[in-house]
């Protein structure tokens, strides 16, 4: 029999295997510590104030994004049966999971309405001007869709600045129907304005005076059933995006195109922070100032769980999608980018029953629609 003198390897084919399993596991763990970070950095970055830093804002920002890479982390790791990786990135999704619920709440039932109790239907809805430009538009999709709705009480925003919409062609058709319907009205000379059933009086404070083109606050004591409600409706500043600034992927080749988009959307993201800040620190003073039952619906050009949100919503605002909405969803649809600005909030003796997104109308956002009960 002859003998094998050959000296064996230092790494035999099991222990090459091995290594490399170990140099696997080892890389598979620095990525889900890496990306459980990144989760909880954009989950929590709107406790940060943009005025002090202002990359926490940015991570909150692409928080959805962040989140759905976690979640196919989560089943790539599992085929792979890196448990340990996959335990780390479960522990930071339900960590995140108090500013998950916001952007993609799980309601699956609407609650049960009491029929002794009152219900108001309330819409917020940006109308880019009732597209007053576009000749095509006749009649007005917008105004069409709201008076379809029947709501109690409609908020808008970007109505028009220098003049009535009532003037406008594309709605002209519709005054009849819309008198009758809502015989409560206000446009102010700037931007947002409000269309009641019920009676209602302007709300004076200096916390809402104006103090940009872009930043317009209203608020009205509504007569409404169940007793008054403050109804307060919020344009905040815009973030000034245009279809340049939602190309920089298509630019990646140009390396110095690219620098120039990515500088100009990171600095009207880090203005628009900053401005965003000024604003809902004065609506917050308006909130302190109010009791009883309050709406503050709107334009807020910012996401759930942002500093602006945050900060607005404080420990006594609710968020009608939150409560009663269901998966995530966008309100704003211009230039490719899907995002969730607009939203419902609420206090006081109330609870939301339902709250839904309607992809209705010619305008960039979509409207929101909510039946409270008080």
């Amino acid at each position: 029999m002859l003998l094998d003198l050959r000296p064996k390897s230092r790494f035999s084919s099991l222990g090459g295997n091995s290594v490399n399993n170990n140099a696997m596991k080892y890389i598979f763990r620095l990525i889900a510590i890496f990306a459980s970070f990144a989760l909880l950095f954009a989950a929590y970055g709107g406790r940060v104030s943009p005025a002090i830093w202002t990359l926490p804002s940015l991570a909150t920002l692409a928080l959805p994004v962040i989140a759905v890479v976690v979640l196919a982390l989560v089943l790539l790791l599992a085929i792979f049966r890196q448990w340990r990786s996959v335990a780390v990135l479960v522990g930071a999704l339900l960590l995140s999971w108090p500013t998950l619920r916001l952007i993609s709440p799980f309601n699956i039932f609407d609650p049960k309405p009491d029929p002794d109790k009152v219900h108001l239907k309330v819409l917020t809805m940006n109308v880019t001007e009732f597209n007053w430009q576009d000749s095509n538009v006749h009649p007005s999709k917008n105004m069409r869709y709201i008076l379809d709705q029947d709501a109690d009480i409609v908020v808008i925003q970007e109505g028009l600045v220098y003049f009535s919409y009532e003037q406008l062609p594309t709605v002209q058709p519709m005054l009849e129907e819309l008198y009758k319907k809502y015989p409560y009205r206000k446009k102010h000379f700037f931007d947002v304005g409000i269309l009641s059933k019920y009676p209602f009086t302007e709300v004076k404070s200096p916390a809402i005076n104006q103090d940009s083109i872009n930043y317009f606050i209203k608020a009205w004591d509504v007569e409404a059933p169940g007793g008054d409600l403050r109804v307060v409706s919020m344009h905040l500043s815009s973030l000034r995006f245009t279809f340049n600034d939602s190309q920089i992927l298509d630019s990646m080749n140009v390396p110095s195109d690219r620098k120039r988009r990515v500088k100009s959307v990171v600095n009207k993201l880090d203005y628009g922070f900053r401005t965003h800040v000024r604003q809902v620190e004065a609506m917050r003073q308006l909130l302190d100032q109010t009791e009883g039952d309050v709406l503050v619906m709107g334009d807020m050009n910012d996401t759930p769980g942002s500093y602006a949100y945050r900060t607005l919503c404080g420990d006594d605002l609710l968020d009608a999608w939150a409560e009663a909405g269901c998966g995530p969803v966008y309100t704003f649809h211009a230039h490719h980018l899907y995002v969730k600005i607009d939203h419902i909030f609420y206090r006081g003796d109330m609870k939301v029953i339902s709250c839904r997104c309607d992809k209705e109308g010619e305008s960039d956002h979509y409207p929101l629609v909510a039946i409270i009960e008080r």
